[in-house]
C-alpha cells in the first residue's frame, strides 16, 4: 500500500472544490465495482479530514471521475509505500 498527505493549500482551487462536492454528493466514494469483469485493478482512496469529521473516497481505476484524474495523477507521484 502507498499513499501520501496533502493539505488544503497544497491543492488548487479547483481541486478543493471537485474534493468538497464529491464528498456532498456521495461520502462514501465510488466502490470499486466487482462486476467490472477486470482483475488486479489499482484503487484509489482519498481521505478527507475536517473539522466536523472525516469523509473517505475510493475510485477504482476505471472509475475516476475527470476532474480528479490529475490531482490524484500527482498524489500518485508523491506516494511512498505505507504500513499496513
Amino acid at each position: 500500500m502507498r499513499g501520501c498527505e496533502a493539505a488544503p493549500e497544497d491543492l488548487g482551487d479547483a481541486e478543493r472544490c471537485a474534493l468538497e462536492r464529491h464528498a456532498h454528493e456521495n461520502p462514501t466514494g465510488a466502490a470499486p465495482s466487482a462486476d467490472s469483469g477486470a482483475r488486479d485493478l489499482v484503487v484509489y482512496e482519498i481521505e478527507i479530514e475536517t473539522d466536523s469529521g472525516g469523509t473517505r473516497l475510493e475510485f477504482d481505476e476505471t472509475r475516476v471521475p475527470e476532474d480528479l484524474a490529475a490531482l490524484i495523477g500527482r498524489l500518485q507521484k508523491r506516494s511512498r509505500p505505507m504500513p499496513p
